[in-house]
């Protein structure tokens, strides 16, 4: 049977449905309060100056920005570190046989959580380059490494790198399946955001703030980015559900 991206995420749809109370109750406090108090607390990372070529303007935006991770990085990785336990535990109730209650994956994602950190970095660095260069090339990379985390959460044993190359083989025949399933996530996402970062913006002007707007666009602005989170590994855990039903 063609595993096609619509039928991924039509899948990852019904595998939500089924199990949505115990992937909330995860998410809500896991990635998204997170990701929500980071942007209340931190400054916003200063804009791109008016002329990116002048050199500069340049040099003193990157000083500004050097001066910004400086003050606000520690707050990020705090959150997104939280985010990866919280996504390390649903796998975990997704995908072992004995069905975890919510308090025992979340001590075996806490046991294992320096497992899980440097699989989501290690995926996220290629990600991110490919996203620099041109995003097509970051989702594909995204797409191929997307089992790499439920294959960790199946396999207590399982270390970071044998986790990865099999992600590569479970994906292999079907990565572009998994890449449109990718893109179409991204897009939504990117549709959604892009209006929430122009109000967010906005309402950061001097002489315009409504703490109240302003904290209900940080809560949208972080809601988004943790649906997509949420929505990938569900992805993942499709993808690693047929893989190993194949024997990938």
């Amino acid at each position: 049977m063609t595993i096609t991206f619509a039928g991924l995420l039509s899948v990852a749809w019904r595998l939500f449905r089924r199990d949505r109370a115990l992937v909330v109750s995860l998410a809500a406090p896991f990635v998204f309060l997170p990701a929500f108090a980071a942007l209340l607390l931190c400054d916003p990372l200063p804009p791109l100056p008016p002329a990116p070529r002048d050199e500069i303007m340049m040099r003193a935006w990157l000083a500004a920005v050097g001066q910004w991770g400086q003050a606000n990085a520690l707050f990020y990785v705090v959150a997104d570190l939280i985010a990866v336990y919280g996504i390390a535990a649903i796998a975990l109730l997704l995908l072992d046989p004995d069905r975890l209650t919510v308090g025992q994956a979340l001590g075996q994602a806490l046991a294992r959580l320096w497992s899980f950190a440097l699989v989501t970095l290690a995926v996220a660095v290629p990600v991110g380059l490919g996203m620099w260069l041109l995003v097509l090339p970051g989702l594909y990379v995204q797409a191929r490494l997307i089992a790499a985390l439920p294959a960790l959460a199946r396999h207590p044993a399982l270390r970071a790198a044998p986790a990865l190359r099999l992600s590569w083989r479970m994906t292999r025949g079907r990565d572009w399946a998994i890449t449109g399933a990718l893109v179409t996530l991204f897009l939504a996402q990117w549709v959604a955001v892009s209006p929430l970062l122009l109000a967010d913006e906005a309402l950061r002007a001097p002489g315009r703030g409504d703490p109240v707007l302003l904290a209900l666009v940080d809560a949208l602005l972080a809601l988004v980015p943790a649906i997509y989170s949420v929505a990938t590994v569900l992805v993942g855990v499709v993808v690693y559900r047929v893989g190993a039903s194949r024997g990938s």
